[in-house]
This record gives C-alpha cells, structure tokens and sequence, in this order.
C-alpha cells in the first residue's frame, strides 16, 4: 500500500519494475476517475428502470439493468482494495474505525461504505438495507468542523449529498448539518461556475431554492444562485446530449419539491413507492404516464405546489423579479397550447427543475 499511494520504491523492485512504476502509482487515480465519470454519466441518464422493474438474478447483466447497483459495488471494491486489511475488518464488522487515520485512509473506507461519488450515496435511497447505518458512518469520518476543513469539490458533494440522504431516510436520526450550514459550505465551490463539476451545480439548485420565509431580498438572491446554476447546467447537458440517442435521453429527476422546511423539502421519488406498491408494475408505470399518480391524495400531500404560466409554449416560474425564470417541462405534451396560468410541483435533475403535473388554474 505504502508502494503504490506514496513515492516510495522498495529497493528490490526500483530497476526491475521501473517500465512499470508510473502507471501502477496513477492507478488509484486512474481508477477513482473513471468511477467518477461513471457515476455523472448516470446522475444524467439514468432512469426508473431500476426501481420498477421486479428483481432479477444477478448476473453479468447486472451493469446493464441495475447500473446503480453495479457502480455502488464496484467504488465500494475500489474502497476496499485501497484500504487497509485491519480497516476493512472493522468495517465489515460494523465497527468504529480509529480516528488517527490519514485524510487518504478515510477517504478509501468512505468509499467502501458506498460514499465514494454521488450515484452510489444516491442509490442507498433505492436500496435501504442498512442504509441509516451506512450513512452514519460516512459522515463520521469527515471533519467534526467541515467548513474549516479544506475540501475538495468531490469532497463536498459527496459530504452534502449522504446528509440530505440520511435526513431522506430517518429525520430523526439527523442531529447533523442544517441546511443553512450546507449552504454555508456551498460558497466553497468555485465562484467561476465553469469550474463547478456538474454535481456541484446540480445541489446548488437544490440547497438554494428559496423558501417561503424568505424576505424579497433573500429569494431574488437565491434565485440568481440558482438560475446561475442552471446556465451552466444546461450547457453540461448538451455537451453530453449530443451523442446520446434520442431514446436514451429522458433525464432523471433526483428529489421533488415537498411541503416541508430546512433538508425536509426534499423530497425523493423512492418515498412514493409506500403509496405505489400495492399497484403491478405495467400498472405503476401507466399511472405514471397518464399523470394518474400526481392526483393521489398522499402524494400530493407531500409536494410543494408552485405557480407560473405558460407563454408561447415555455413554462414559467412565478416570483423571481429580475429575470424570467424558465423551467423545462418534464413532459413536453403536458404543456398547454394557449398562454394561460398554470401550477405544477418542481423536480430536480442534472438539467436544472423541471415542472411536473401542469394544471392550468381555473
């Protein structure tokens, strides 16, 4: 392990291996690269595929049908790998791990907890086995103070997104972060958005999107955050988009707007499965369609209802003074032909919100 994280070369392997020193040294971040990339390419892309289709064997076809499942497992085996063998014994045994560890050691064990990127924290929201468990475990290995910490951009999102998953998971237990103390850890992304990764921008839009108790001031401020966000966002998009067959290119929504305050406003889709799950699954996914499911009381009890209007075709946000706020619909058709007045419930993907469930107000 010494070998191959640090510059040290064992004597007897300094000649004999020397065609060899350079890649087997960059392997560990060859490989959490290419996870990394993995990992954005499928907060863009992915689908419900794999929440609603019944379970299947798992087999070689796992990547291809459960492409969360097989990315979690294979950064929590890059973890794994990276980690010290006493490290990793505490680990599977459920076990603290000891608080003198290297900023490196920490990183190694988060990622086989299933913290190394934001699709593998994500799909715990999916599969919830041991879940609150895991996620506590992640956070403890950060800095008791990560705001004075200094953390990279990866660092940060992953950090933001296992606290909001937690608080998706078991409220109760999330004594942790507030929102406002995520915000505050925002401002450490790049101020230059280009420089943003995608995941960056993506909570951005999450995290800053104004509440009710805002004063005027606050939410045109947030929604410049936001909208800035989404500038950006959107160029991402397209630059992926490009080669992507026009079949593949539904865009996944991550969290919906709920009626709660502070990290409970977020709301993701894997809470409407305990209002769904007496429902086949060719049945679920035309309610879905059909827009069936958006009417349904408890559903509806959860989402946050916002208000625009439609204009020549494009929906928009009413509130935010200085610029028109455009929100992309997340099904074109549903989109009212006329410029009429409209309220639908706001979802957030790695396009920027979208509007779900347009009604035309009466």
């Amino acid at each position: 392990m010494k070998y191959l994280v640090t510059d040290y070369i064992p004597e007897e392997v300094k000649d004999a291996w020397q065609p060899f020193h350079g890649r087997l040294k960059k392997l560990n971040q060859t490989m959490q690269d290419a996870l990394e990339w993995i990992s954005e390419d499928l907060s863009y892309f992915q689908t419900d595929i794999d929440a609603d289709e019944e379970e299947t064997p798992e087999s070689f076809e796992e990547k291809l049908s459960h492409p969360l499942k097989w990315l979690a497992k294979k950064s929590s085996e890059y973890g794994k790998y990276y980690s010290e063998s006493y490290c990793t014994a505490l680990v599977q045994k459920g076990q603290p791990v000891p608080a003198d560890l290297t900023p490196f050691q920490k990183r190694m064990i988060i990622c086989q907890l299933g913290g190394g990127n934001i699709t593998s924290i994500l799909s715990k929201l999916t599969d919830q086995r041991n879940a609150v468990h895991l996620l506590q475990n992640i956070l403890s290995l950060y800095p008791g103070n990560p705001i004075k910490a200094k953390f990279g951009q990866r660092d940060i999102v992953n950090y933001i997104v296992a606290h909001i998953s937690l608080n998706c998971l078991s409220p109760q237990t999330q004594k942790g972060a507030s929102l406002k103390d995520l915000q505050a850890l925002c401002r450490q992304f790049p101020s230059d958005k280009r420089k943003c990764l995608p995941s960056a921008l993506f909570l951005l839009t999450l995290l800053f999107w104004p509440e009710d108790h805002d004063t005027h001031h606050e939410k045109e401020t947030k929604y410049e955050i936001v909208q800035s966000a989404i500038e950006h966002l959107e160029k991402g998009y397209w630059t992926k988009k490009k080669d992507i067959p026009q079949r593949k290119r539904r865009i996944y929504t991550h969290f919906f707007l709920g009626s709660g305050k502070g990290l409970d406003k977020f709301v993701h889709k894997k809470k409407f499965e305990s209002v769904t799950k007496t429902f086949s699954v060719s049945e679920k996914r035309m309610k879905w369609f059909r827009g069936e499911a958006w009417k349904t009381p408890e559903i509806a009890k959860m989402l946050k209802c916002v208000s625009g209007w439609t204009e020549d075709g494009v929906v928009y946000l009413e509130g935010p003074q200085k610029k028109k706020f455009s929100v992309f619909p997340l099904h074109v058709p549903s989109v009212p032909h006329g410029n009429e007045n409209i309220t639908f419930y706001l979802g957030f993907t790695f396009r920027g919100p979208v509007a779900c469930n347009i009604v035309v107000k009466k």
